[in-house]
């Protein structure tokens, strides 16, 4: 006698329809892109805190506005004859939206495409925001994508240049288990971190002078940073005991009693070298110190 263990326990409990309110999320307007990091529970998944330590960590990467959102997805294919009907292809949830990004910042997007950044959390226009519960019931993480694709357009006489953006779920029906909440995580909480550059003006064996810029063509200043942000190492990573001078004209100075040439000036931050400041995040590539011969 045959055996096939494939449409045993297939029927699902009924559930009970009652409900006077119906909450329904809003429209996308952020998605941010996870590694597949869970927050613990609900109270951890609408806790500012745990938010920022996480984008600091590049956990989790808040990427553009959404703009010219469209729903892609398609229908189950079903193959009928008679009163017979099997799912012979089930259907797919997918969604496209444009971004008005400078080439600098497609760049940045473009390079998340086959990473393992393969989850997704929405955060929507009204606020609200949704991942899906983990196997536990308890924890919560993103919604699995199977595919992100960023595809720059060109600007055209109706047109400014935009990137088109295109994501597929891996489940459609993992919504079946989402958590949407709403809580005092803003859309300023969730800001990507800033690329910034130190540009070094003078080096000698006493005292580093330099500025600090950001943008792709390092064009605006960042006047903001304090002694707890920046730090000189040596290219082990030991710290040179400084003391810090706040920007005079935007020009940054730090003294030590010895400065020598292959120290290294760093961001500096609790994770991974990532200054967090309120809601700006900013990180750099560490600069070599040259000290000018005197």
């Amino acid at each position: 006698m045959a055996y096939i263990g494939l449409c045993t326990n297939k029927n699902k409990k009924a559930k009970n329809t009652g409900a006077s309110d119906q909450c329904l999320e809003s429209r996308l307007e952020r998605p941010v892109l996870s590694n597949g990091f869970k927050f613990a529970d609900i109270n951890a998944f609408k806790d500012v805190n745990v938010w920022s330590n996480a984008i600091a960590s590049k956990q989790l990467v808040p990427l553009y506005d959404v703009f010219e959102l469209a729903d892609n997805s398609t229908e189950d294919n079903k193959y009928e004859t008679g009163n017979f009907s099997r799912v012979v292809e089930k259907g797919v949830e997918k969604i496209s939206f444009e971004c008005y990004l400078s080439p600098c910042s497609y760049e940045a997007l473009k390079s998340y495409e086959n990473s393992q950044y393969n989850e997704i959390f929405e955060f929507n226009k009204e606020g609200d925001y949704s991942g899906i519960f983990d196997k536990d019931g308890v924890g919560v993480r993103g919604r699995k994508i199977t595919n992100l694709t960023a595809t720059r357009m060109r600007a055209t006489k109706e047109k400014v240049p935009y990137v088109k953006v295109e994501i597929t779920f891996e489940d459609k029906d993992d919504v079946l288990d989402q958590v949407i909440v709403s809580g005092d995580l803003s859309k300023e909480d969730l800001e990507g971190i800033f690329d910034i550059s130190f540009n070094v003006i003078e080096a000698t064996s006493t005292s580093l002078k330099f500025t600090v810029t950001s943008g792709c063509a390092g064009g605006t200043s960042v006047n903001t940073l304090t002694t707890s942000d920046l730090e000189i190492r040596s290219a082990d990573g030991t710290v040179v005991p400084t003391s810090f001078i706040a920007p005079v004209n935007g020009v940054y100075e730090m003294t030590a009693a010895k400065l020598n040439t292959g120290l290294y000036l760093h961001s500096k931050g609790s994770v991974n070298d990532v200054i967090t400041h309120s809601n700006a995040k900013y990180e750099a590539e560490p600069a070599l110190i040259t000290v000018s011969a005197t």
